[in-house]
C-alpha cells in the first residue's frame, strides 16, 4: 500500500470513530434495548404460532392417540414406601431445595415428589410408576415423560401434544455446553412402552427422589461462589448432578406421563429447557462450565481446554495487535502438546465457550479480565505493569510475569503464586529469509508511535539518523517521508527483519523500569537481524551481548555506525542471538513452562467438582 493510501485509510478510520461511538450508545439505550426485546418476543411468538398452525390437524389425532395409550396402561400396585408431595411454584430456585426435614409436608416420608404447580398427570398411576423405579441404592430418582399441552392458537407451539422432555442432557453448541431436552418434539404415544433408562437430569415439571439421597445431595451443595442462584429447571438439573456425584442414578419412566403447561416464548425453548443465552445458564457455566464440557466432550487423558484472551477489542482489529500474534504462536505450541486452545478478543471474553475451558490464560495488556469461579485463571503480564492491581493478582490462581524483576515485586504484593514466564518467538515463522530490496533500509524501526515521540526514534533523529519507519501515528513527530508503511502484516515481518541493516528497538517507560524485554527482540533475533535497543540489565542477561544497547543518543550513533561499517560481524552476532533464542525462548519452551507451573500448583487437571458419570 502506498503512503498516501495509508494516510487516507487512517483518516477515514478517524472520521468513523464518532459514528461508531454514537451507534454503541444508541444500541445501549434502555429504551432501544426494551424495544428490541419486545420486537424479538413478538417475532418468536408469531413464528411459534405459525408453525403450530401447520400441524394443527395432526396434533388433534396425536393427542387422541396419546390419551388412548395412557388409558390402556396396565394397573400398578401402590408403592410400599411413603411419598410426600412438594409443590413447586414458578419462581422456585436452587435455594428452595432445602433439607427434607425443612420441606413443608415432607414429614418422615421415604420419597419426595417435587412437582410444578403447572404440571398435570394424565392418569392416576403415574406416581406409583415413578416410585417403583426408585430403589434408594442405585436408582435414587425418577422422572416422567413430560409433554406439552394442547394450547389455544395464540399460545400454540408446533410441539403441542408432543414430548417436552424425556429427561435432560448436555450437548455442545459453538464449543460451549448447552442443555437439551431429551426427545423434544417426538410423538409421545410411541414412547410409553420404553423401559426406564438413565438420564443426566430433568426439568422442574416433576421428579421423585429418595429422601436420604436427596438430603446428601443438598448437604453437598457448596455455600460459596459456585453456588449460584438457579431457576427452576436448572435447579433440578443441578440436583440430579449432585445425586450422580454421590453415585446415584436418575431414570426416566416413560409410562408416567405429565403435562407441563408452562408457556413457551421462543423456538429454541422447545429444545432448550434453560436458554443458553440467559443469565441463569451463563452463571451456571461460570461456576461449572469446565466440568460440564468434560462430561459431554472429554479430551484425551491429560488434555486441557485453554482459553487465551488478548486485550485486542475485537477480531476485526486483532491482526493489528502484536499480542494477538504472540498468543496465536503460544496456542500453536500448546496444541502441539495435545491441548485444545481457544483464542478470543475482549468482545468475546464472556462467551460460554471460553468460560467453559479448564484454564483461562489472560495475556494482560491494557485491560483486565474478570475471573470465572469454575476454571483456573492465569494472568500473564507481558506489558504495562503499572496497570496491574493487587486485587487482580489476588483473584487469579497463578500469575506469570515476563520480567523477573517485576515478578519479585509482585510476590510481595499478592497471595497468588507468581512465576517468571518471558516472552518468546515462533522460530518456524521468524527465521532468516531472502532479503527483499523493497525493505533494504540501513536503519529501520517497526513500531506504532501510540501518541508519543518514542525514545529510539527521537534519539536517532537527534544524531542525524533517518530510520525507515513501519508503523502508524508518526506524522506529528517525524518527516512523513520516513514512514514506509503504517502497517506491516505479521507474516511479512520476517522479510522486513531479514532485509534491514539494523533494527532499532525501545520499550515503554514502565517496561524499561521493570525489565520487560519486548517480543520484538525475540522475533528479530530469530530472523538474525542486527538489533540495537535501549539499555537495561535484563537484555544483556537474556541475550548475552547479541543485542547492542545504548544509554544516550551519541552511543546509539556509535553502535549504528559500527554495525553498518561491519555487516559481517553484525550478522554473526545476530546469528548467535538466534541460537540463544531458539535454544531457550520459543513458544514450545513457554508451553512447557506454563504446563509445569500448572502442575506444580495443582492446577493441571480439569475441574470436576461433580461426578461425570
Amino acid at each position: 500500500m502506498t503512503r498516501p493510501a495509508d494516510r487516507l485509510v487512517a483518516g477515514l478510520r478517524r472520521a468513523a470513530r464518532p459514528v461508531r461511538r454514537w451507534g454503541r450508545k444508541a444500541r445501549a439505550n434502555p429504551r432501544a434495548v426494551a424495544a428490541t426485546e419486545a420486537g424479538s418476543h413478538t417475532y418468536e411468538r408469531i413464528a411459534l404460532a405459525t408453525a403450530a398452525l401447520r400441524r394443527r390437524a395432526r396434533q388433534s389425532s396425536e393427542w387422541a392417540r396419546l390419551l388412548e395409550r395412557v388409558a390402556a396402561l396396565p394397573a400398578v400396585t401402590e408403592p410400599a414406601r411413603t411419598i410426600a408431595t412438594v409443590t413447586l411454584a414458578a419462581d422456585v430456585t436452587a435455594n428452595s431445595f432445602v433439607a427434607a426435614a425443612e420441606l413443608p409436608g415432607a414429614g418422615d416420608a421415604d420419597l419426595i415428589c417435587f412437582i410444578m404447580d403447572t404440571s398435570t398427570p394424565l392418569e392416576p398411576g403415574w406416581l406409583a410408576r415413578l416410585a417403583a423405579a426408585v430403589d434408594g441404592t442405585t436408582v435414587v430418582a425418577a422422572v416422567p415423560l413430560v409433554v406439552h399441552p394442547r394450547r389455544p392458537a395464540r399460545n400454540a407451539t408446533p410441539h403441542d401434544g408432543r414430548v417436552r422432555a424425556r429427561g435432560v442432557g448436555l450437548a455442545v453448541e459453538a464449543e460451549a455446553p448447552v442443555l437439551r431436552a431429551g426427545d423434544a418434539g417426538a410423538a409421545a404415544a410411541e414412547l410409553l412402552d420404553a423401559e426406564p433408562f438413565a438420564v443426566m437430569g430433568a426439568t422442574a415439571a416433576c421428579i421423585v427422589v429418595d429422601r436420604r439421597a436427596y438430603d446428601a445431595a443438598v448437604a453437598a451443595r457448596p455455600a460459596d461462589a459456585n453456588a449460584v442462584d438457579l431457576d427452576a429447571d436448572l435447579a433440578v438439573f443441578d440436583l440430579c448432578r449432585r445425586l450422580a456425584a454421590n453415585g446415584g442414578v436418575t431414570e426416566c419412566v416413560s409410562a408416567a406421563v405429565i403435562v407441563d403447561a408452562r408457556a413457551v416464548t421462543a423456538r429454541r425453548a422447545l429444545v432448550e429447557p434453560v436458554p443458553a443465552t440467559g443469565a441463569a445458564w451463563h452463571a451456571y457455566v461460570d461456576a461449572h462450565g469446565p466440568a460440564l464440557l468434560h462430561v459431554i466432550a472429554p479430551l484425551p487423558e491429560g488434555g486441557l481446554r485453554i482459553a487465551i484472551t488478548v486485550a485486542a477489542p475485537s477480531e476485526k482489529v486483532a491482526a493489528r495487535w502484536g499480542d494477538w500474534h504472540l498468543a496465536e504462536a503460544f496456542a500453536r505450541a500448546l496444541r502441539r502438546r495435545g491441548h485444545a486452545v481457544r483464542m478470543q478478543t475482549l468482545d468475546h471474553v464472556d462467551d460460554l465457550a471460553g468460560r467453559a475451558c479448564d484454564v483461562h490464560l489472560v495475556v494482560r495488556g491494557l485491560a483486565g479480565v474478570r475471573r470465572t469461579p469454575g476454571q483456573v485463571h492465569v494472568l500473564w503480564i507481558i506489558s504495562h505493569p503499572e496497570d496491574v492491581t493487587t486485587e487482580e493478582c489476588d483473584a487469579a490462581d497463578l500469575v506469570l510475569v515476563a520480567s523477573a524483576r517485576f515478578a519479585a515485586e509482585l510476590q510481595h504484593r499478592t497471595r497468588t503464586p507468581v512465576e517468571v514466564m518471558l516472552q518468546a518467538t515462533d522460530p518456524s515463522r521468524f527465521r532468516p529469509v531472502e532479503p527483499d530490496p523493497v525493505h533494504a533500509h540501513d536503519v529501520a524501526v517497526v513500531a506504532k508511535s501510540r501518541g508519543v515521540f518514542r525514545t529510539t526514534v527521537a534519539d536517532a533523529i537527534a544524531v542525524g539518523i533517518r530510520p525507515a519507519i513501519y508503523g502508524s501515528g508518526w506524522e506529528p513527530f517525524v518527516d512523513p517521508a520516513l514512514v514506509v508503511s503504517t502497517h506491516v502484516a505479521n507474516d511479512e515481518l520476517p522479510v522486513v527483519y531479514s532485509s534491514v541493516g539494523v533494527l532499532l528497538n525501545d520499550h515503554w517507560q514502565t517496561m524499561h523500569e521493570w525489565g520487560f524485554a519486548s517480543n520484538r527482540l525475540f522475533d528479530a533475533l530469530a530472523c538474525e537481524a542486527p538489533v540495537i535497543s535501549d539499555d537495561f540489565t535484563e537484555i544483556g542477561e537474556l541475550f548475552d551481548g547479541t543485542v547492542l544497547t545504548y544509554r544516550d543518543a551519541s552511543e546509539l550513533r556509535t553502535h549504528v555506525d559500527a554495525v553498518l561499517a561491519d555487516p559481517i560481524r553484525a550478522l554473526a552476532r545476530a546469528a548467535r542471538g538466534r541460537e540463544i533464542v531458539t535454544g531457550n525462548h520459543t513458544f514450545d519452551h513457554r508451553a512447557a513452562e506454563l504446563l509445569d507451573a500448572l502442575a506444580r500448583h495443582g492446577l493441571a487437571q480439569p475441574r470436576r467438582e461433580l461426578s461425570d458419570d
